[in-house]
């Protein structure tokens, strides 16, 4: 008999302790810094030593919850698109309570000065034009014949010669 209620007290214990560690969250609202409007589907990543822990988007109202979440200190990233990212260290979660993180986001990314170089035509023609050439449009334009045949036949390696109308490529038959 005393060992049963030893086992129901010892489990009663153990369920409590189980749930008063995962009852931590993390909560707030995410608003655009100049507008104060809330943001939806915000991107909020908590990370704790380096490692994502976990990960929420907001809702339509920009609210966003993170739950279960174990006691400790935290960094909490938080990115949307066309806003700059907020990256906040030292976020201390306390064990069965609420922390509330509400989080305002500037708008518009930071551009810094745009380099120009000027585009130059590779060289695809390492072999100096041995394995084949380029046709111009000013190629086609002066050839007696349009075909693709006839317009192959200009490029070093091909050939009709006995294929019976057909085409060789560097000896290679249809």
């Amino acid at each position: 008999m005393s060992r049963k209620i030893y086992c129901a007290l010892v489990l009663t214990v153990l369920s409590l302790t189980a749930f008063s560690q995962g009852s931590s969250s993390l909560q707030g609202v995410v608003t655009d810094g100049q507008t104060g409007e809330t943001l939806p589907f915000v991107n909020v990543i908590v990370y704790q030593n380096g490692n994502q822990v976990a990960g929420v988007n907001t809702d339509f109202d920009g609210k966003y919850v993170v739950k279960p979440i174990q006691p400790g200190t935290y960094e909490v990233l938080f990115s949307f698109v066309g806003y700059a990212q907020k990256k906040l260290t030292g976020v201390k979660v306390s064990s069965n309570k609420i922390t509330f993180l509400d989080q305002k986001l500037d708008p518009g990314i930071q551009l810094e000065e745009a380099v120009v170089v000027e585009y130059q035509v590779p060289l695809i023609d390492k072999d100096g034009g041995a394995s084949g050439g380029t046709v111009t449009r000013e190629d086609i334009d002066k050839m007696p014949g349009r075909s693709a045949t006839s317009i192959a036949t200009t490029v070093a390696g091909v050939s009709t010669a006995g294929t019976n109308g057909g085409i060789s490529i560097r000896g290679a038959r249809e």
